[in-house]
């Protein structure tokens, strides 16, 4: 079976970046910018053998809506979300009925969770006994931009030309669409790695740079990497 290197929170490592999964949730509020474990699978062997790599800090944003809960991470976005009577336990999946990851567990407090990630193989669960962590954040003025992003972020959602890789035309079309008034500020949150083509940059927990977007009327989270040349290779707003 197809071996594969890195699987994203909520999405195994042959989902590609804007695919929208079904996800639900159980828990207390968790609307905000959250720091998240995310699974990592090394390997699937031919009789099912998952072998489980180490836990990568990601970047994500929920929010709620009339549907439901929403869940934004770089490699994708989840929709559909529930929340559940108890304010404590929550059910997170997403992929297909062939490969589907699931993130159980519970809300600990007003600002962290904690589960363990299943992976589902054509039906058969294996779970990851490591226990995944998330810590909700909440984005403060007076932080250093460490990388120096921030003003590229204004930038290019404002619609200002800026040198980039073709590749990200769509992504940022839609990060302009976002509609959510003018920018009240962009604040930085920290680093990420990037899996998926540049894989050999899946460990760099630096590679990409997350920043928070305040709006007039709303909020989003927005990831970038800029080459030595200045040219953007990466970028998603959501």
């Amino acid at each position: 079976m197809k071996r594969f290197l890195l699987a994203f929170l909520l999405v195994t490592a042959s989902t590609r970046a804007q695919e929208v999964e079904q996800v639900t949730v159980y828990g207390g509020s968790l609307s905000g910018f959250w720091h998240i474990d995310a699974a990592t699978v090394l390997g699937i062997g031919m009789l099912g053998n998952v072998t489980w790599g180490p836990l990568r800090q990601v970047w994500c944003r929920f929010d709620h809506a009339a549907d439901g809960y929403s869940n934004h991470c770089f490699a994708s976005s989840s929709k559909g979300g529930a929340l559940e009577q108890d304010a404590r336990h929550f059910h997170m999946a997403g992929g297909s009925a062939l490969m589907r990851l699931t993130y159980d567990g519970e809300v600990t407090s007003t600002a962290s969770i904690e589960g363990h990630y299943t992976i589902k193989v054509m039906g058969v669960p294996v779970t990851n006994p490591a226990l995944a962590h998330g810590t909700k954040f909440l984005p403060r003025s007076d932080v250093p931009d460490e990388v120096g992003k921030a003003q590229l972020v204004r930038s290019v959602l404002g619609g200002d030309a800026v040198q980039h890789d073709v590749a990200l035309d769509a992504n940022i079309a839609t990060a302009r669409r976002l509609n959510l008034g003018a920018i009240q500020s962009v604040i930085f949150l920290g680093g990420q790695m990037m899996a998926g083509k540049d894989a050999a940059k899946a460990t760099d927990q630096s590679y990409l740079a997350a920043y928070a977007v305040e709006f007039a009327n709303g909020q989003a989270l927005c990831w970038l990497h800029q080459d030595e040349d200045g040219k953007l290779t990466a970028f998603r707003c959501a």
